[in-house]
């Protein structure tokens, strides 16, 4: 509900504070005082489009603020902490929207700026205006919709279908991206083999290029490597006095050194290694250089071969190593071409099976959808008919779209709520009725009709008794006063049969101070309360009658009970 509204330099109100009741509150007051001021400001808290023209003459900013309260389960209580603008345990929404002459308009909710996108898409669903106004919640095909599921009952199904639908979706979109993919899947396949087979053929191994690289070295320098060797052979073993032959004069020197000094047994080890280890590179020489030879023909088959290697790299753009992991997914490729024709009827299969799920859901919905509009057509007439619209003819259609072969998050139906206003007129969709009075009417029947249903905490209904007298007026305002046990119900009226039946009362009115126009707003009750019911009754002139019939009208319209007699005295006491 709204609980709280602060106005400043706002037109013709300067500050204003205003407490909200819950239950069923009017406006009252002369014409030309400024109640559509109230409708205005709340208007742009709920996203409005805002004009420099509302600030107030002589001021630079107007603030406007409101508090409303949020019933638990509401879906604007997720909407909202999803994006960080509610506490888990807050129940409440301060909107506040500041206008500026210099343009520079601000939005915050719960003291955090928010764009004008978030308080659209917040504030319609709290609170919902009907009169000269854009922001109509049951214009929207889409809240038809909606509010056609909930007067049937359907949200357990649409749940459903809206489950069988994201599925269908999603089979959908593997499929189309599935056959996006094997679009080009012949030439690709070409394109694969070739690769795979060239790296087949080249049979690359880990390492492979590092040791070709080695031998190719070795064969190149064979002649100096051999002549190294030899040298290093004969040094060692082979010439007159060689290290190995030395090594064992120095060996039996250190011995009988070690047996005159003890210092020097220690040393015969050492040599002993050295000439182990010597003894062991003499060996390897002989068969290294045993082994060595100048091959022209290897040189020339390791040549091609790290050419092929490096052509393969250049091409690819890889390393061996990364050539080996591209053999292996060209080959995992192929495999998955080789059987994209199974997956693909796999994938149909999967679609078409998720689709006739959905399709048999959503026609069992519009089934029942179809069935829930006759009955919801027969409750409105019935809610027309009692405020005087009994010649207003009211439709509800359903159709499928293209026969029903498209499917939306809703299901398979576009709702159409037609009225021809006066009998020989045609059917018009609701967003086209001109009269602002009449629309408040066919919404209260509305929203009568679907009280306990409706999400939307505040309904306010402006121009509503246009064009209503009498009778009609009385009926108009029990249906308002029992609305007000559902929602929090706020009216603007010049009828005085609406007003004895709120639950409270503001009276309205524009005073002139300091030579500066302002409009005030006051909360009245008892013997203050009877004398506005009676002003709107007799105009200027207060008879005994006039107050005597404002008194009954108040007390009656306080019990909920209506009267065709007071009715008509109410009418005459005004003539």
């Amino acid at each position: 509900m709204l609980a709280e509204l602060r106005i400043s330099n706002f037109a013709l109100i300067d500050s204003l504070l205003l407490e909200f009741p819950s239950g069923f509150l009017v406006f009252t007051g002369e014409t030309g005082t400024g109640k559509s001021l109230l409708i205005d400001a709340i208007l742009l808290l709920i996203g409005g489009r805002a004009s420099s023209e509302h600030i107030r003459f002589g001021a630079e900013e107007a603030v406007l603020e409101a508090r409303l309260l949020i019933p638990d389960r509401h879906p604007v209580l997720k909407y909202l902490f999803e994006r960080g603008l509610l506490l888990d345990d807050q129940r409440d929404c301060i909107v506040r929207r500041v206008l500026s002459r210099s343009g520079k308009n601000r939005i915050y909710l719960n003291g955090q700026m928010a764009p004008l996108q978030v308080l659209q898409e917040v504030g319609p669903q709290l609170v919902d205006i009907h009169g000269q106004h854009e922001q109509q919640a049951l214009l929207s095909p889409k809240a038809q919709l909606g509010l056609l599921d909930s007067f049937g009952g359907l949200e357990d199904l649409l749940v459903r279908y809206q489950g069988l639908y994201r599925e269908w979706e999603q089979a959908v979109n593997i499929l189309e991206t599935f056959q996006k993919q094997l679009q080009d899947s012949g030439r690709r396949q070409d394109l694969l083999r070739y690769q795979y087979d060239e790296l087949r053929k080249l049979d690359l191994q880990v390492g492979e290029e590092e040791v070709l690289n080695d031998e190719y070295h070795r064969l190149k320098h064979s002649g100096r490597l051999g002549e190294l060797s030899h040298q290093a052979f004969r040094a060692l073993y082979e010439e007159d006095l060689s290290v190995l032959e030395r090594l064992s004069a120095v060996k039996q020197a250190i011995g009988a050194l070690g047996e005159i000094d003890a210092q020097g047994q220690g040393w015969v080890s050492l040599v002993e290694s050295a000439e182990a280890a010597l003894r062991e590179v003499t060996d390897a020489l002989r068969d290294y250089r045993g082994n060595l030879e100048y091959d022209p023909d290897r040189m020339e088959e390791i040549d091609h071969r790290l050419a092929l290697i490096q052509r393969a790299k250049k091409k690819y753009g890889k390393t061996v190593e990364e050539l080996l992991g591209w053999t292996q997914t060209l080959e995992e490729d192929l495999a998955k071409l080789e059987h994209s024709e199974d997956e693909m009827a796999r994938l149909r299969s999967t679609a078409e099976k998720a689709e006739q799920a959905m399709r048999t859901c959503a026609l069992d919905l519009s089934s029942r959808r179809k069935s829930t509009a006759k009955q919801l057509v027969q409750r409105v007439r019935q809610e027309l008919a009692a405020l005087k619209l009994d010649a207003m003819t009211f439709q509800v259609n359903l159709h499928a779209e293209n026969g029903g072969e498209e499917y939306g998050p809703s299901g398979m139906d576009r709702i159409e709520i037609l009225l021809a206003p006066n009998p020989g007129e045609p059917c018009l969709p609701l967003e086209r009725i001109a009269s602002g009075g009449e629309l408040s009417r066919i919404m209260l029947a509305l929203k009568t009709v679907l009280a306990g249903k409706d999400q939307t905490p505040v309904v306010i209904f402006d121009e509503i008794d246009s064009g209503v007298g009498g009778e009609a007026g009385m009926v108009m305002g029990t249906r308002l006063r029992q609305l007000g046990q559902y929602h929090q119900v706020c009216c603007i009226t010049h009828l005085p049969q609406i007003a004895a039946q709120a639950h409270s009362q503001c009276v309205v009115e524009k005073h002139t101070i300091d030579n500066r126009t302002l409009t005030q707003v006051r909360q009245v009750h008892g013997k203050e309360r009877e004398l506005e019911i009676a002003r709107m009754l007799g105009g200027g002139t207060l008879t005994p009658t006039i107050r005597k019939t404002a008194t009954e009208l108040l007390q009656r319209g306080q019990t909920g009970v209506g009267d065709s007699g007071l009715v008509a005295a109410a009418s005459k006491s005004k003539k």
